[in-house]
């Protein structure tokens, strides 16, 4: 059998049905044409990602985080989870909203959104106000800055990006605190050595 780079995560994601597009609310369960290239097909009611092509995009979604942390940028993530805004209640650089219309224009110095309760009124704003945006569990690529193509409804699979998130801005708190860097969890602070750290 061909060996696959990445296999023990993507079976992870896999066996956590990662690959399900979820519905993008408000749109009668349709996808955009933008998706398509990132797709597998469809089956029954729902469409499929292509999870080996679309780690790439996952890992650059990553490393604009850590990039965006590690310079002291702003974050704003819109997700309806309690668990989020608990996490990073102590954090200043962070802030967690539930989207209500007009929500946005409220963070126009934000240096990253990141879009996890994805609709059609908070896109249009997000790109209105101009914002770096990722989309988590989309099912669209239009209006997107970054795709982090992965099902996160699945509560495991939220639990994880939950985990890679926080690790990431707690370890950026510690960078600008100590004004020393840290090993990278991305694999680019040692070149000899490349940590794939969840991917």
């Amino acid at each position: 059998m061909r060996k696959i780079k990445n296999a023990a995560i993507l079976s992870f994601f896999v066996g956590s049905y990662g690959y399900l597009v979820p519905r993008l609310k408000n749109n009668n369960g349709k996808i955009s044409k933008t998706i398509h290239s990132y797709l597998l097909g469809k089956r029954y009611l729902y469409y499929l990602y292509n999870l080996e092509k679309s780690l790439y995009s996952i890992r650059a979604a990553l490393e604009v985080l850590e990039t965006t942390v590690d310079r002291g940028g702003d974050i704003l993530f819109v997700n309806s989870s309690p668990i989020l805004k608990q996490a990073f209640d102590k954090n200043p650089s962070v802030t967690c909203i539930k989207w209500k219309g007009g929500g946005l224009s409220e963070f126009k110095k934000v240096d990253l959104v990141f879009l996890c309760d994805i609709a059609k009124e908070n896109l249009v704003e997000s790109h209105r106000e101009c914002l770096l945006s990722v989309g988590v569990g989309s099912s669209t690529a239009s209006k997107m800055s970054y795709l982090f193509n992965l099902n996160i409804e699945d509560t495991l699979l939220f639990y994880w990006f939950f985990n890679v998130v926080f690790v990431i801005c707690q370890r950026g708190k510690k960078k600008l605190k100590c004004n020393r860097k840290l090993p990278g969890l991305l694999g680019t602070a040692n070149p000899k050595k490349l940590c794939n750290y969840a991917i």
